[in-house]
């Protein structure tokens, strides 16, 4: 039997019933339409999934008895999956008792599909090929920092666990200490993913840059209602904190104060569990500290920012040194010249030391 690799949805896992058989259809059609089905009879109703590749929008399926429906099955017409029961009342036990002569019909906005029950464990019919998986859609980070300097924050979502079929999830912003309009613009929409599309998406919420000192604000940024057959995963809400573009450094549990207090150096963490947070900050002179993310005897990170305001260099250099192999968003900011840097570390994988000597051209 060929297998079908192109598939739009995924097959219902359905619950048993009190009699029930099952019966697996290979759907043909005119051109390129086809795809396969698995249904389940009992208790008078039908349970099924169906799948197909070449017809487009689903907009009907039934069970036929000849050329008579003797089923109408609930289609849905959003992914190019069918779910639901029978119409009441309907005899399928008769389909369990003889299902030859029986035969499901899938219609579509650009023809139909049909092909005869047999008993799903006879034959070939008993493989119908790859199940197909839409996926699981998630932010990246719970937490994201940014400034009234840097005009954007960016947040990343992502599909995992599977590709199959296009699904859609929905963003919004809503305000935390951050006021709409005057700190940052409200966005909301749709990220979509294409069949067979795992290719992370952006979202951007417009930062304002105001002349108002009003310490560090937030917002929220939620994804919602994911569509064709995909989960919504976590973190699934991401809060942003805005920090002044022209504040000061403040020391605080997170926050190294470095160089004299001019540099505000922040981290944020995420784990494949999945967790995330802030690191937590420990100064060990005027320009290194060190971060830690899970227990306070845990070093997660070292990190500097050293003068080097002479020639020939006449810049300010971060370095650092990570013993973590978790996600690590590194966040420097110059708080004299607004100028932020940020550095990243990919899950998963070993900290790659930073020795940035062209950081900061912001001397004196």
């Amino acid at each position: 039997m060929k297998r079908l690799f192109s598939l739009a949805a995924a097959l219902l896992l359905v619950p048993a019933v009190a009699v029930a058989d099952d019966f697996f259809v290979q759907l043909t059609g005119p051109g390129n339409a086809q795809g396969f089905a698995s249904l389940r009879t009992g208790s008078g109703t039908v349970s099924y999934g169906i799948v197909t590749n070449g017809i487009g929008t689903i907009t009907g399926a039934r069970i036929r008895q000849g050329n008579a429906t003797f089923a109408n099955l609930d289609a849905s017409s959003s992914s190019g999956a069918a779910a639901g029961s029978a119409a009441t009342g309907a005899n399928l036990a008769a389909i369990s008792a003889d299902p030859e002569g029986f035969t499901l019909q899938v219609d579509g906005s650009n023809g139909s599909v049909s092909g005869p029950l047999e008993l799903a464990d006879e034959g070939d019919g008993g493989d119908p090929g790859p199940t197909p998986t839409p996926g699981t859609i998630a932010l990246t980070e719970s937490e994201v920092f940014t400034t009234e300097f840097e005009g954007n924050a960016t947040l990343t979502v992502t599909r995992t666990g599977g590709s199959s079929g296009e699904v859609a999830v929905q963003y919004a912003t809503t305000p935390g200490t951050a006021t709409a309009g005057d700190d940052y613009t409200p966005v909301s929409g749709t990220i979509t993913f294409a069949d067979g599309d795992s290719a992370p998406k952006t979202i951007l919420v417009p930062i304002e840059d105001d002349d108002v000192e009003e310490g560090p604000e937030t917002l929220t940024v939620t994804l919602s209602s994911p569509t064709g057959g995909a989960t919504l995963g976590t973190p699934a809400a991401a809060e942003i904190t805005i920090g002044e573009s022209d504040a000061p450094c403040i020391e605080d549990a997170v926050t190294l104060c470095l160089e004299e207090d001019r540099f505000e150096v922040r981290t944020l963490w995420r784990t494949n569990l999945p967790s995330s947070g802030e690191g937590m900050a420990v100064e060990l002179t005027d320009d290194t500290g060190y971060f830690w993310f899970f227990d306070d005897a845990n070093v997660e990170m070292v990190v500097k920012v050293l003068d080097a305001c002479v020639d020939p260099f006449n810049r300010f250099w971060v370095f650092a040194g990570g013993l973590t192999n978790v996600e690590v968003q590194l966040v420097v900011r110059d708080t004299v010249a607004d100028v932020v840097k940020t550095y990243e570390n990919p899950i998963d994988t070993p900290f790659q030391p930073i020795q940035d000597t062209q950081a900061f051209a912001t001397c004196p």
